[in-house]
């Protein structure tokens, strides 16, 4: 299926959204949670691949725990390897954040 840039409803929930057919088809809330699948899918085939953006997974049964669950471990905001244990699975894994920074300036007005 090819999409072109008319394609605005997701083909999971069938919202409106105009970023639908850049991300292939998906809403920015159903694009997450599919990449999430596939992430979920590399772990049952015994090749997990975690990496996301949005969510810090379980390498061993796939929990995600989103960045806002996340507020309560303010070392998972620094650069560097850290230790989590999984409240689904009750096992501990490593997280290696890496932590980017954007600056945006603003002229003051003269006094």
């Amino acid at each position: 299926m090819t999409l072109d840039y008319e394609d605005h409803y997701c083909k999971m929930c069938g919202k409106y959204d105009k970023s639908a057919w850049v991300n292939g088809g998906y809403c920015y809330d159903c694009f997450k949670l599919h990449n999430l699948e596939k992430i979920r899918e590399s772990i049952e085939e015994g090749e997990p691949d975690t990496f996301s953006s949005d969510y810090v997974v379980c390498p061993y049964c796939g929990n995600a725990m989103s960045n806002e669950a996340l507020i309560d471990y303010p070392e998972l905001y620094e650069d560097g390897e850290h230790e989590l244990l999984c409240d689904e699975c009750g096992k501990t894994f490593e997280v290696d954040t890496m932590v980017s920074y954007n600056w945006e300036t603003h002229k003051m007005e003269d006094d």
